[in-house]
């Protein structure tokens, strides 16, 4: 960064010497007190025009050695001098020169022989329509063979009231303006590199120090530009409504900056922590309220609130260093050089002092150099906290490696206990496997008892009730139709009286089998309900499905023949279906009385048949 600097400021001095060394081969005469007498006239009564300016007798004028005798005071008063020009001037054109872009307002009569030329310039007049398209003033001077220049000048301003007058030819004229505008670029050109780089660190590391140096150097840049006259010449709105509050606002960033770098030193120590913290806001206050005063009050409180934080600003950095036992030698110099630089212009354009243009050039640079250095103090301050990062990191490093170490030799102790527990944990592992084999097998044996039948091995009634309500429930969520068989043996008492009870669970174990053989879904059940009686829930089925499949089990029931110890035997069963779609209003028992309704009627019709509800219910109709 101090290798940086020392470039740049290389780069500034070889610019000016250059400008110094050409000087001698242009027309350049600086006009004051030395050279020409100046003489004022000034009324708080009545405005005079050129006209009666001139007819005014000469002990009405103020003689005065000064080019500027009124400083800061707001007032409207008229000069006139005169120059004499010489034979070499004469055969060129040129121009007279006010080195002052923060005028208000000026009009410049110039009289040659019998020749006026009338021009008016003012700082809220843009760059294109004064009489050269330049931030600081030329007025070309009316051609002719006189030697006697008599100039009038109207000036009329609430604050800056410089004069500095000069007489130039055109080749001098317009180096000065390449050699402005090249230097203004330059200021431009740094500015706008440390404002990028200081937006990609804030972008990168969201410190609240950066977004204060863009906002220090953003303002800082726009306030320089206007007291180098580029502002007013291309933004005129900005110098009297903005340039003021534009200095008490990078004075305030430059405080914020401040505290963000002294933070660490003053954190334990609250009587500069306060003063800081206060002189913040009192500063942001006071340049808002500035916006809002005449341009002349403006200037003085700008001036003053400068002041009043250079004398704060400079307790503060003592008080740190007595706390501290160490000197802040990078800060004071950035404060020097903001203050020194804006104090000089200041005074420069006042009109308290005289200054050549090198000098005066110096000042702005010192002003940008500011920006510098605060951008070396912030980076200064990144790269300490990063050294300090990279010391907890080291640090932590190294009390994690210690910790590895002792965690490393924890893990060998824990493998090996974890071996041991393994080999523990297998065993019994395999030990609860068997046991878990042998309780499912149990739990399946049980829920196989406790929903099928001993004898048949078909569904039981038990299970035969949860599932009605659960095909309920699904076929009045789906509106899908739900069917029930009921089966019955057809005399199935005189078998049992006849050839045994024997013979009779022998027949009811072959109608299981054969239903259940007949059922291809999955989820369709026989179910034994009750001594000889079956029953079979048929999911989303409609009647001609439901007694088609009650119709082949019962043609095969009454194909099949039962072989019992003693005897063959030819039974057959009746069949009663119902389907219904189950409705919310639908009652629980419906489906079962329809079926059994049907049973009943295919029993009475002859047996060894199938019957459907509906069939019943026309039966008894007709």
């Amino acid at each position: 960064m101090i290798s940086f600097v020392t470039r740049l400021f290389a780069l500034f001095v070889f610019l000016f010497w250059s400008v110094l060394s050409s000087a001698s081969e242009n027309i350049r005469v600086t006009i004051d007190s030395s050279n020409t007498q100046f003489s004022y006239f000034t009324s708080d009564n009545r405005s005079y025009s050129f006209e009666q300016i001139k007819q005014l007798d000469q002990q009405q004028w103020i003689t005065s050695e000064n080019v500027t005798p009124f400083e800061l005071i707001n007032r409207d008063y008229w000069m006139k001098f005169s120059v004499e020009l010489t034979p070499t001037m004469i055969r060129s054109p040129l121009y007279l020169e006010i080195a002052n872009p923060l005028i208000d307002q000026i009009d410049v009569h110039l009289t040659l022989g019998d020749k006026v030329q009338h021009y008016i310039a003012r700082d809220k007049l843009a760059a294109p329509k004064r009489p050269l398209a330049t931030s600081e003033l030329y007025f070309p001077l009316p051609n002719g063979n006189d030697s006697t220049l008599d100039v009038y000048i109207r000036y009329q301003g609430e604050a800056a009231s410089a004069l500095p007058l000069a007489i130039t030819n055109s080749k001098e004229t317009f180096e000065q303006v390449s050699v402005h505008g090249i230097f203004i670029g330059m200021i431009i050109g740094v500015s706008l590199l440390l404002l990028i780089t200081a937006i990609g660190f804030y972008r990168k590391e969201k410190l609240t120090v950066h977004r204060y140096f863009i906002g220090l150097v953003s303002c800082g840049s726009l306030a320089i530009l206007g007291l180098q006259g580029i502002a007013s010449a291309y933004m005129p709105w900005l110098q009297n409504l903005l340039l003021p509050s534009l200095f008490v606002l990078t004075t305030w960033c430059a405080i914020q900056i401040t505290r963000e770098l002294t933070n660490e030193q003053v954190q334990d120590y609250q009587l500069v922590h306060n003063l800081l913290k206060w002189l913040s806001r009192c500063v942001i206050v006071i340049a808002v309220i500035v916006l809002a005063l005449p341009a002349f009050v403006a200037v003085i409180a700008s001036l003053i609130t400068l002041h009043i934080t250079v004398v704060l600003i400079a307790i503060a950095l003592v008080l740190i260093g007595r706390h501290t036992k160490k000197i802040q030698y990078l800060l004071i110099a950035t404060w020097t050089s903001f203050i020194v630089s804006l104090f000089v212009k200041t005074i420069y354009f006042a009109g308290f002092i005289k200054l050549p243009t090198l000098l005066f050039n110096l000042a702005t640079v010192s002003f940008t150099l500011q920006f510098v250095l605060w951008g070396a103090l912030i980076l200064r301050r990144f790269i300490r906290l990063n050294e300090s990062e990279l010391a907890n990191k080291s640090k932590q490093l190294i009390e994690s490696q210690t910790d590895y170490q002792e965690l490393e030799e924890m893990l060998n102790e824990a493998r090996e206990e974890q071996t041991s527990m393994e080999a523990l944990f297998d065993e019994r592992t395999f030990e609860l496997n068997v046991t878990l084999r042998e309780l499912q097998e149990t739990n399946r044996q049980l829920e196989e008892q406790a929903t099928n039948d001993a004898l048949t091995g078909v569904k039981n009634r038990k299970f035969f009730d949860q599932r009605l309500q659960a095909e309920y429930r699904l076929s009045r969520r789906q509106h899908t139709p739900l069917s029930l068989l009921l089966l019955d043996a057809d005399k199935f008492k005189l078998v049992n009286d006849n050839h045994g009870h024997l013979a009779g669970d022998q027949v009811l174990i072959e109608i299981s089998k054969i239903a259940s053989r007949v059922l291809k879904r999955p989820n369709d059940y026989v179910c034994r309900y009750g001594g000889e009686e079956f029953a079979i829930l048929l999911s989303n089925t409609e009647p001609k499905g439901a007694e088609k499949v009650a119709e082949v089990i019962r043609q095969r029931i009454a194909a099949t023949t039962v072989k019992t110890e003693n005897i063959d035997l030819q039974v057959t069963v009746s069949i009663g279906i119902s389907t219904l779609f189950i409705e919310p209003e639908t009652p629980d028992s419906q489906l079962f009385e329809q079926a059994d309704q049907a049973l009943y009627f295919a029993k009475e019709s002859g047996r060894n048949m199938v019957k459907t509800f509906q069939a019943f219910t026309n039966s008894t109709k007709s």
